[in-house]
Parts: structure tokens; C-alpha cells; sequence
């Protein structure tokens, strides 16, 4: 028996300039396994797992020496077993060549208090090798930091290589890259919607400041190199932190998403709970919390799911963005509160088909005529093609208008000037400009 490893996807430069290339792969191609979770039939027990350990099975009689299984990414997949034969497989797919007569495959499984169930990205196959640009793909990428410069990259099957959406997963904390990937529901409604998926790094338990919210920017930078992506439909999301990081980075640049979706997310922290080793200050809080800059999301639909029962980030978290929200004139919110439900991956599994089926469709209005933008960092200098000059020091904020034929400025805080692109507002560089003592100019 051989196993088949995973091919990287590198972007790489020649020249001064980056490419990337999804490389084809191995893939079964075949029937699904009918497996047991200890003893019991899987499909009946997986939603119903107690924590801790167990062990998925399956039986296969392989017709020749041509075969393969495929065993799927699975949330604390352990060792895999083919007869007597032990593999330590790392993350994703894991293929291994059978030759003909009876099997046994085994797969150790760590049920999560998180998870609460098996998670897996699909069933046990048994088949024949296809070779594919189809599946998981590991993107290799430069970047500064030691636990960055990699991302998951799901590229769907039978996907049109046209330029389509692109569905960003932040990954909760003590997550990891591989965490989504092992979401079922995700895969299939991938495959079925074609829509990629793009899984990076959160360099590790980061809250997605503002180190882990330039890696994935690169991440998404390095997909776009990897595959045809449409600029005006990448989507973000996450669970728990990565619910909190996809909110704070969606608003951060709400002129790089279409839609922006938390499961479970903080939109405020308190710095006196355990969050308070990496954000030690009101000040470093508020370069995070997407509630404090909720404004920026005019053109950005926000959906919020939250378990009621939630103990570990309270409702309170999304009660108070979508409030926020939902109070302003023009933007869109969606909150879906889960009566019974709690922090765990069974909620994001109940909802993700739709947050997939909902980036299929979304796109980024490329020159709004308003822009409403505030700014908490000196990182952060615009959005949509409007820019500001700090005047004073402090939170920057603008609120600016194209309408017929005149740019006005509505309001502004410690903004010296707005320096507009080409295109910007929608607005031709002759039109009238009503801003007051803020010098309004184009680029």
C-alpha cells in the first residue's frame, strides 16, 4: 500500500512579478464507504457524538490492484488505519492505494466540545485516481511573519475558471487553516454554487489584529494570483474569533467585500477578560471592535448569527452591532438569533449553504456616490476611491455625497483634505464641491 501526498500551490516570483498555478492532483474518483462510528451506522450517529474519542470504520472489497480510498479532513482526525497498516497523515485529503480483496479502514476521530459532533469534509471513497485542479490545495505565499505564508485554497469541482466569487473563512480561536475544511456543508454547497474558498492563516490566536489581518490580505492577494477571481465578489466570514475578525476586517475595508458574515463574534471586547494579553487597553480594543466602526459598512451587507445560549461570546455581542445597524438609514443587517443554541460548529454548519449560496450572488458596488468612512488606525486612510489627509490627531471620519452634480461634504472629523481617484463617487472631475474649510481635490 502507498499513500499519496497533498501538492502544494506556490506563488512564486520571476522577475519581480508573482504568479500561481494550481497544480492537478490526485482525486478518488468512486463509491462512498458505508462506515460506522463505534459499531453504530455513521450517518445516524454523527450528529449526536459525545465528546472525546471514537473511531470511524469501513469495510471495502476492492475488485483489482488499481484501487484507492480516499479518507476526508476531519476535525481531530487521528491516525488512519488500512488493516494492519498505520498512517499519520497531516491535514487534508488522505489517499491510499489498496490492492484487490477485503479491507479494513479505520480512522481515529477527537470529538471537540466545540464541535459536538464528527465533522468531515465528506465520506470515505473508494475508487480510482483522477487527476484534478479540483479539491484542496495548499497556497504557499511570502509574508513576514513566522506562523504565516500559508492558506487553503478550495478550488470546487467542474469549476469555471471565468472570473467568479471568492469566500474568505477566518478561523476561530484554537483553529487553525484546516479548521472549515472540514465542514461538510461547506464543501458541497462550494461544489454545488462553485464557489471557491479561501481558508487563511489567523497566525494563530491573534484576534486578527493588525499583523493577522495584513496575512490575510496577502492570502487573498495570493488567490487572486492562483485562480480568476472577480475583485467586486470576495466575501468574508468566520466563527467565534474568526466571526470577530470578519466583521473588523470587513469594515476595516469594506471596498474589498460584498458581504461580511459573523457566527458567534465579539463586535466589542472587553479588555478585562482573557482577551486582555494581546489587546491590554480600551485603545488597542477599539482598533478591533468592528462596533466602533460599524459606519463603515453603508455598502456592505452584514448577516449575524448567534446561539442564544451562548456562554462563551453572549448574544449581547451581535445584539449590539446589528442595533447599531439597523438604525441607519440605508444599510443592511441580517440577525438570526438560534434559540437553544451555543457556541459550537453544529450552528455554523446549520447556516454555512446559505453564506456560500449568499457570496455566489454578492458584489461590491464599485463607485458608490456615498461614502461614509471612519478611521481608528493610520493604516486605515480610505475606502471606494476616497481618501483623507489627517488634520488633528484622533478617530478620522467622513461622510461624502455625490448628487446632482455636486460633491458635498456632509461631515468630517479631523480630516485636512479628501483626495479623490478617478472615478470616485462617480463623479467627472468637474463637478461643484460644497466641503467647507476641507480642501476637496482629485488625484
Amino acid at each position: 500500500m502507498r499513500s499519496w501526498a497533498m501538492l502544494a500551490m506556490t506563488v512564486f516570483c520571476v522577475s519581480g512579478v508573482a504568479h500561481a498555478q494550481v497544480h492537478q492532483q490526485g482525486l478518488v474518483h468512486g463509491v462512498r464507504l458505508e462506515a460506522t462510528l463505534d459499531g453504530a451506522p455513521l450517518d445516524s450517529a454523527m450528529h449526536s457524538t459525545s465528546t472525546g474519542h471514537h473511531t470511524a470504520t469501513a469495510l471495502l472489497l476492492a475488485q483489482d490492484d488499481h484501487t484507492y480510498v480516499e479518507v476526508p479532513e476531519c476535525a481531530g482526525r487521528g491516525p488512519v488505519s488500512v488493516d494492519d497498516v498505520v498512517y499519520t497523515p497531516s491535514h487534508g485529503p488522505f489517499i491510499v492505494h489498496v490492492s484487490s480483496g477485503r479491507h479494513t479502514v479505520s480512522v481515529a476521530l477527537e470529538v471537540s466540545a466545540y464541535e459536538k459532533r464528527v465533522a468531515c469534509s465528506g465520506p470515505l471513497l473508494m475508487g480510482s485516481i483522477e487527476l484534478s485542479r479540483a479539491g484542496f490545495h495548499v497556497l504557499d505565499f511570502p509574508s513576514p511573519e513566522p506562523l504565516g505564508g500559508h492558506a487553503v485554497l478550495y478550488v470546487p469541482r467542474h469549476h469555471d475558471a471565468a472570473p467568479g466569487p471568492l469566500l474568505v473563512g477566518l478561523h476561530p480561536w484554537n483553529g487553525s487553516m484546516w479548521t472549515y475544511a472540514a465542514i461538510a456543508e461547506l464543501i458541497q454547497q462550494a461544489d454545488a454554487s462553485d464557489v471557491p474558498l479561501l481558508m487563511p492563516s489567523g497566525l494563530g490566536n491573534s484576534l486578527y489584529v493588525a499583523r493577522a489581518e495584513s496575512e490575510v490580505f496577502r492570502a487573498i492577494d495570493a488567490a487572486k494570483l492562483a485562480i480568476a477571481v472577480d475583485a467586486a465578489r470576495v466575501s468574508i466570514w468566520g466563527a467565534s474569533m474568526g466571526g470577530a475578525g470578519a466583521t473588523t476586517i470587513g469594515l476595516h475595508r469594506p471596498d474589498v467585500f460584498a458581504s461580511v458574515t459573523s457566527f458567534f463574534g465579539d463586535s466589542k471586547y472587553d479588555v478585562s477578560t482573557y482577551v486582555r494579553s494581546i489587546l491590554p487597553n480600551e485603545q488597542a480594543a477599539r482598533a478591533v471592535n468592528a462596533l466602533d466602526v460599524a459606519e463603515n459598512a453603508r455598502h456592505v451587507p452584514v448577516w449575524l448569527i448567534h446561539g442564544e445560549a451562548d456562554t462563551v461570546s453572549p448574544i449581547a455581542q451581535s445584539e449590539m452591532l446589528a442595533r447599531d445597524l439597523a438604525a441607519r438609514a440605508g444599510y443592511s443587517v441580517r440577525f438570526d438569533r438560534a434559540p437553544g443554541e451555543g457556541h459550537s460548529g453544529a450552528l455554523v454548519a446549520r447556516f454555512i449553504a446559505s453564506v456560500v449560496s449568499m457570496a455566489k450572488d454578492a458584489r461590491a458596488p464599485p463607485r458608490p456616490t456615498r461614502v461614509t468612512y471612519r478611521s481608528l488606525r493610520s493604516a486605515d486612510t480610505g475606502a471606494y476611491g476616497v481618501s483623507f489627509e489627517r488634520g488633528a490627531a484622533g478617530d478620522v471620519a467622513f461622510d461624502v455625497e455625490y448628487k446632482d452634480n455636486l460633491i458635498r461634504l456632509i461631515s468630517a472629523a479631523n480630516v485636512a483634505s479628501l483626495v479623490l481617484a478617478p472615478g470616485a463617487l462617480g463623479a467627472p472631475r468637474d463637478a461643484k464641491v460644497d466641503a467647507g474649510r476641507v480642501s476637496v481635490r482629485w488625484e
